[in-house]
């Protein structure tokens, strides 16, 4: 199991601004009044976000659940990335607009910490000579109204039960309390928090020529 703490996210402001702007949200309805006035906004969330992450390579797993046994085969690393309680205590105290706008910059952020992971993920398999695949999520929050980031929207995901049934051993098996992520029965907690596989394989040798 590898885990890392406090890691930096890039708040790219400006691009997520933009991005916000696009959404055609009253912004003087959530006391921002301008892009100045948002970009602040965006940096005082950035400022209330903890980033973790821990990760493990998993090999033939199996899941004995309660009526089945579910088995991904092959060599895959499992991943939980999380941006913190105080994030979700912070956004949670917010209302209407202003509250959107916090959980659509904090899906840019949870996306870029998805992102860190997947890079490193890809480094690892590199050394070993082995290709890490594209990311399939078991797990990624509703944030109220929120528009979900491209890489989540359109990625692999694991449906609604069997992501039930596997989610607590999956965060037990990367001992996600090091990162102060915990089951509550039906989903992992924080609010903020991604759980997903990248599957490995190995690099198919060049032909001689």
């Amino acid at each position: 199991m590898r885990k890392i703490k406090r890691f930096k996210i890039s708040t790219r402001q400006k691009e997520i601004s933009r991005k916000i702007l696009r959404l055609g949200l009253d912004l003087p309805a959530a006391g921002l009044n301008g892009e100045l006035e948002l970009a602040r906004f965006v940096l005082e969330l950035a400022a209330q976000i903890d980033p973790g992450t821990v990760y493990e390579l998993n090999e033939n797993a199996l899941w004995d659940l309660e009526n089945e046994t579910i088995a991904a085969e092959g060599l895959f690393s499992a991943c939980a990335v999380t941006l913190g309680e105080q994030a979700t205590q912070y956004t949670q105290s917010l209302e209407g607009t202003k509250q959107l706008i916090a959980y659509t910059v904090l899906f840019e952020f949870l996306r870029t910490a998805v992102l860190f992971v997947t890079d490193l993920v890809k480094e690892q398999a590199e050394k070993e000579e082995y290709e890490a695949l594209e990311p399939q999520f078991v797990y990624v929050p509703k944030l109220g109204l929120a528009p979900e980031p491209k890489l989540f929207k359109e990625a692999p995901r694991t449906d609604i039960q069997t992501a039930s049934k596997i989610l607590p051993q999956l965060l037990q098996r990367v001992q996600a309390e090091k990162i102060d992520v915990s089951w509550d029965g039906q989903a992992p907690r924080p609010l903020l928090t991604s759980v997903f596989i990248i599957p490995w394989q190995k690099k198919k040798r060049k032909g001689k020529k």
